[in-house]
C-alpha cells in the first residue's frame, strides 16, 4: 500500500478512535481466565464472519448479494464488530469498553449510510430492491432470492488481505493471554503456554513470508519489464 493512501487509511475516524483506545486497554486491562473463553469465541465468530464475506465480496464492478450478502447488506462490519465486543469480554473493560462499542457502532452506522449513498448512485434501482429486502447488520433468517450467485473463493481472501487480519488479531489475543498468565494469575510457563508461543510464530512468519514472496515477485517483475 502506498505511504499516502497507509495514512490516509490510518486516519480514518474508526482507527483515529482504536488507537488511543488500543494503547488503553494494553496498558490498564487483563483477560481473565472467566473472561478469556466467551471473548475469544466472540472474536472467533467475528473473523468467520469476514472470512466468509471476503470469500464472497467483488468490490469494484459488483453489487455484491451472494453468500452472506444474501442475509445481511453489512457482514465486514458485523464481523467487526463481534470482534470488538469479544476483545471488551475478553478484558473486562467494564463501562469504558461499553462506550466504546457504542462509539464504534455509531462511526460504523454513519459510515454505512455514507456508502449506502454510492451504491445507491452506481446501482440504482438494483441496490434500493436489495436494500429494502435484506437488512443493515442484524441477519435476517430469509436469503435474497434475487442475487447474482458465485462461489466462495480463497483467492479473493487473499486479494482482499484478509488473511492479515485473521493472523494478527489471533496473534494480539495471545499477548493479552500472556499478559493475564503473568500479571493477574502469576503463571509459570508450561507446554500450554508454550504452544501458544509457537502458533504466535507460526502465525507470524507465514505473514512475514507471505509479504517477502510478494516483494520477490514484483522484485523480478520489476526486472522483466526493465529487460523488456
Amino acid at each position: 500500500m502506498h505511504i499516502k493512501n497507509r495514512l490516509k487509511r490510518w486516519f480514518k475516524l474508526r482507527f483515529f478512535i482504536t488507537y488511543p483506545f488500543g494503547l488503553f486497554v494494553l496498558l490498564f486491562c487483563s483477560p481473565t481466565k472467566e473472561s478469556f473463553t466467551p471473548g475469544i469465541c466472540f472474536v472467533i465468530l467475528g473473523l468467520i464472519v469476514r472470512l466468509w464475506a471476503n470469500g464472497y465480496a467483488i468490490k469494484t464492478h459488483k453489487l455484491t448479494t451472494s453468500g452472506p450478502y444474501s442475509v445481511v447488506r453489512n457482514p465486514l462490519y458485523l464481523g467487526t464488530m463481534l470482534i470488538t465486543i469479544g476483545f471488551m469480554i475478553m478484558l473486562n473493560t467494564s463501562y469504558a469498553g461499553l462506550g466504546f462499542v457504542i462509539i464504534m457502532a455509531a462511526v460504523y452506522y454513519r459510515t454505512i449510510r455514507h456508502e449506502e449513498r454510492a451504491l445507491t448512485e452506481k446501482y440504482g434501482k438494483i441496490y434500493l430492491g436489495y436494500k429494502d429486502k435484506v437488512p443493515m447488520i442484524i441477519p435476517t433468517f430469509f436469503r435474497y432470492k434475487k442475487q447474482e450467485k458465485w462461489p466462495f473463493s480463497f483467492g479473493r481472501i487473499i486479494e482482499n488481505k484478509e488473511y492479515k487480519l485473521f493472523i494478527w488479531v489471533i496473534n494480539i489475543a495471545i499477548i493479552f493471554r500472556f499478559k493475564g498468565y503473568f500479571l493477574i494469575d502469576h503463571e509459570s510457563m508450561d507446554a500450554k503456554k508454550w504452544s501458544l508461543v509457537a502458533l504466535f510464530i507460526v502465525l507470524a512468519a507465514i505473514d512475514i513470508g507471505g509479504e517477502i514472496v510478494k516483494w520477490h515477485k514484483k522484485r523480478n517483475k520489476g526486472h522483466a519489464s526493465h529487460q523488456k
